[in-house]
Formats: C-alpha cells, sequence, structure tokens
C-alpha cells in the first residue's frame, strides 16, 4: 500500500487497501495477521465483498 500523506476519506482507503493487486494484499496481509490467522479470512471475505461492489 502507497504511503499518502494526505488525509483520505473513508472510501479512499477502503480502495487504497482493498483495491491493491493480489501480491500486494496477499503481502500486506501476512504482516497485519501474523499474530492472529484468523483475522486473514475476515479481511478476504471484506476484500472479496468491497471489490464485487466495485464491479456494478
Amino acid at each position: 500500500m502507497k504511503n499518502i500523506s494526505k488525509s483520505m476519506n473513508p472510501q479512499e482507503a477502503a480502495q487504497a487497501f482493498f483495491g491493491q493487486d493480489d501480491d500486494a494484499f496477499t503481502e500486506m496481509l501476512s504482516k497485519l495477521t501474523a499474530n492472529d490467522p484468523r483475522l486473514a479470512d475476515v479481511f478476504k471475505r471484506t476484500r472479496k465483498r468491497f471489490l464485487d461492489t466495485q464491479e456494478t
């Protein structure tokens, strides 16, 4: 995920996080969920819902 110094609204933040390419998202996810791998499934489901709504 790119470092952005300006403030983002929630939609922009979601796009920056969930809209990353698969490799970047997987790398970020492994760092975020290192202490609790169960969170990975939550992030993956949330990303899928987010991307599905972006297609419509």
